[in-house]
This record gives C-alpha cells, sequence and structure tokens, in this order.
C-alpha cells in the first residue's frame, strides 16, 4: 500500500494506492504503519509537511532534484514544482515515447513540453481563474472578489459576469491557444490536463487531450512502485 500526500498552496489532498487503484483517504494517520512507501509532492513548503510524515521512516519528498524523477525525465529545470514533477511523470508512465504537453489547472496555470525521449522542453506559468479574479480585486479600487460560480458569457452584461467571462474564459483560450501552438510544432502531441479547475475544449482536440485529476499521485505512486 501507498500512501500519497498532494500538498498544494491551497490544501492537501491524500490518497492511497493499492490493488484497487487510487482513493482519497482521510483517516491516513492509521494507514501509516502498513505503508510500503510514503510520497510527498509538497510546494507549500515545509510548514505545511505534518510531521507524522516528515518522520515516517519510508517517506520520500519528490523533487526536482529526486535521483528518481531521471527513471522518467530528462534535463529537468532546476527548481521545477514538485507537482510539476509528479505530474509529469504520471504523463511519461502512461504515454512514453510520446511528446507531451501538461497543463495543471490550480491556483497557477502551468504547462510543461515534454519531448519523446523524456527531456523536458520548457513550459509557461501564468495566473489560475481564481487568482486573476483575487487580482482584480486587490488591485483595483472598486472591483469585487468574486469566486469562480457564476455566469461567464463571452461577452458579460454587468461587472460580475464581465470579471468572470474575462478570467474563465480568457483561461480557456489561453490553454486552447498554447495547445494549438505546441501541436504545430509536434504534430504526435498528446495532452494531459489536470487541477482543480474544469475547462470545456473543443472538439477537434478533445481527441488528444487526456483529463486526468489524479495525473500528480499516478506520477507519486509510479515512483513508490520502483522504489519498493
Amino acid at each position: 500500500m501507498h500512501i500519497l500526500f498532494d500538498i498544494g498552496n491551497t490544501r492537501m489532498k491524500v490518497s492511497v494506492a493499492d490493488n484497487n487503484g487510487i482513493i482519497p483517504a482521510e483517516n491516513w494517520k492509521e494507514l501509516l504503519t502498513d505503508a510500503d512507501t510514503v510520497m510527498v509532492s509538497n510546494v507549500a513548503g515545509d510548514k505545511a509537511l505534518p510531521h507524522e510524515i516528515a518522520e515516517h521512516p519510508r517517506c520520500h519528498i519528490l523533487t526536482w532534484q529526486s535521483p528518481e524523477a531521471s527513471w522518467w525525465l530528462k534535463d529537468i529545470p532546476a527548481g521545477l514544482g514538485a507537482d510539476r514533477v509528479a505530474a509529469d511523470i504520471g504523463a511519461r508512465s502512461i504515454r512514453p515515447n510520446q511528446t507531451l504537453l501538461i497543463i495543471d489547472a490550480g491556483t497557477c496555470l502551468t504547462f510543461d513540453v515534454i519531448g519523446r525521449n523524456g527531456s523536458i522542453l520548457g513550459g509557461a506559468i501564468s495566473p489560475g481563474i481564481s487568482l486573476r479574479l483575487k487580482a482584480m480585486h486587490e488591485h483595483t479600487a472598486a472591483l469585487p472578489l468574486l469566486d469562480v460560480q457564476g455566469e461567464h458569457p463571452v461577452l458579460g452584461y454587468d461587472t460580475h459576469t464581465s470579471m468572470r467571462s474575462g478570467a474563465i474564459n480568457g483561461v480557456r483560450w489561453e490553454i486552447e491557444g498554447y495547445i494549438r501552438h505546441i501541436m504545430s510544432m509536434y504534430p504526435d502531441l498528446h495532452v494531459f490536463f489536470t487541477g482543480g479547475d474544469n475547462i470545456e475544449f473543443p472538439s477537434d482536440l478533445q481527441e488528444i487531450v487526456s483529463c486526468d485529476r489524479l495525473l500528480v499521485q499516478k506520477g507519486l505512486l509510479a515512483v513508490g512502485k520502483k522504489m519498493e
């Protein structure tokens, strides 16, 4: 049994992986003694890591410097976030020997492009939907603080719908544009989309996009299995 910790900027997601697959785990403290490995992706800093995990004898904290990451990835940029490393490994473990674009739509919107041989070719980072809405509120005098729930027509008809249109549709079109541009460079491209935000893809892109909310966990699990 593997316990998987995905510690993000806003919350910690804990999962257990065994022969039945990957499932959420709320009672993870009770399972620690039976874990084969405790795999951690942490982008929130040391204070966000519970001491029960850090002190576990079979705990492995994945970073861009982890030797195990080189089993799947090459030319990892210095300082690449652990969540991106894990997601990239997850994608490579599912579709090796293919050019990949991994998109994570969370607090920030991240893009990683991986070559057929596993080399990380580069990527991009921009604000996610919630961060865009928050920035509009914090850096203006009159715009309200909104959550992502609500109408977001292309043509907003008031302040709320206009803000959501800019944030939500802006992210959607940014993702679509990035996919199309990278696909023009690498015709064999396959896209993995993960993260908390929901994005609708146009029909002509749906065949090359795999939506997988467990991509980080699958990457952690792939490393954990090879460490057994």
